[in-house]
């Protein structure tokens, strides 16, 4: 369970034992590469994580996210349990990116490609462009899959800006505790050739590359 609502969010994990035996000393922790950028702190007033799960019993903990400044690394999730006299280590990257805090923002087709241009001439732009195969799926499917993709992620489609009818345009705005950031997408489907260029422009290069990586990301677990 995850909810975002920018610069903020909530994360929620469940823990499950499906073992034959029961699970001991079972502890939490959140660990971050850039803790001045992004905080995961457990949420208050919730019950406290049990120190054991007996065979077939759950629990759960919530965390709020806090983005404090765009961010590259995802934190991790480290649990440590021991099972059968043996203590293990588990860790997990947690579903938590920049690109999780945009929010979809429409704009003019005329200010969508000034702003396209001026990014594009930008010295210090940060852009990110990929071709990414999208054998996976049907010439009739791929434009439609591709908008709920774009759209999924935080962007607001732009709708008929395009000259070409199956490209998408979209634009978010990434929203930390401290400056927005603007970030513009293109897509251009080539189903015919099962590909697809995606495109990302942005006033910050952290966002437009973990952008690209989510897309990126998604592709591969078609």
């Amino acid at each position: 369970m995850a909810q975002y609502q920018p610069p903020a969010g909530r994360i929620g994990v469940f823990l499950g034992n499906k073992s034959a035996a029961a699970i001991y000393d079972i502890s939490i922790a959140v660990v971050s590469k850039e803790p001045d950028l992004v905080a995961v702190e457990p949420s208050a007033g919730q019950s406290a994580l049990p120190a054991s799960l007996m065979q077939m019993a759950q629990a759960r903990i919530y965390f709020d996210v806090a983005c404090k400044q765009l961010f590259a690394a995802s934190p991790v999730l480290r649990i440590t349990y021991t099972l059968a006299g043996a203590p293990t280590v588990l860790e997990l990257q947690l579903p938590v990116t920049a690109a999780h805090f945009l929010d979809p923002v429409t704009i003019s087709v005329a200010d969508f490609f000034a702003r396209w241009k001026q990014l594009g001439e930008a010295a210090a732009i940060g852009e990110s462009q990929m071709v990414l195969k999208t054998g996976f799926l049907g010439s009739g499917d791929a434009v439609p899959w591709l908008r709920s993709v774009v759209g999924g992620m935080g962007f607001a489609l732009i709708q008929g800006a395009d000259p070409a009818p199956d490209n998408i345009v979209a634009v978010g705005i990434a929203t930390t505790e401290d400056s927005r950031f603007g970030c513009l997408m293109r897509v251009e489907p080539k189903p015919s050739h099962s590909l697809t260029r995606v495109t990302i422009r942005a006033t910050n290069e952290t966002i437009a590359k973990v952008v690209a990586t989510n897309i990126a990301m998604i592709f591969e677990s078609r």
